[in-house]
């Protein structure tokens, strides 16, 4: 764990087992919380989800791997931002409206040192859905490379 995380040890467990029960609960049937290779593609996603919640670039760097991309669309066009570009324009803390916002790990699909993850952020005038590529390094899996959808309420 990064020495410089705002989270106590208990608090990040406590984040981790809320994500899995959320996926249990939710009926997601290729979901086995006891997996190992589960749980630690869930830590990843967990560090994604501390890193909004926070506005800390330090935590949401945890999930990243260092050369992933972000690729989206910007008014019809593609459009990509480096992962240090992303982290680069985070604000450093909590957003004003932050107990407002809602987030949680929706799919996880894993295959061998692959996964996609669907993430769903439910903010005050917009719901974000993020598709997580990664990869597995080692015994850490990292996000190689996020797209996602915006709609604006």
């Amino acid at each position: 764990m990064n020495p410089g995380m705002s989270f106590s040890p208990n608090k990040r467990l406590l984040s981790l087992a809320s994500i899995t029960l959320v996926l249990v609960l939710g009926g997601f049937s290729k979901i086995n919380s006891s997996d190992p290779e589960m749980e630690a593609v869930l830590a990843a996603a967990q560090f994604y989800l501390d890193g909004h919640a926070t506005g800390d670039p330090t935590i949401m760097s945890q999930a990243f791997h260092e050369s992933a991309r972000l690729q989206f669309l910007r008014n019809g066009e593609y459009s990509e931002r480096s992962v240090q570009a992303y982290l680069g324009g985070m604000g450093g803390s909590p957003a004003d409206n932050e107990g407002q916002r809602s987030r949680r790990v929706s799919s996880v699909d894993i295959t061998g040192n692959s996964a996609v993850v669907k993430i769903e952020l439910d903010y005050p005038g917009a719901f974000i859905t993020d598709y997580m590529q990664m990869l597995k390094f080692g015994d850490e899996w990292k996000i190689v490379n996020k797209i996602f959808h915006v709609e604006m309420d």
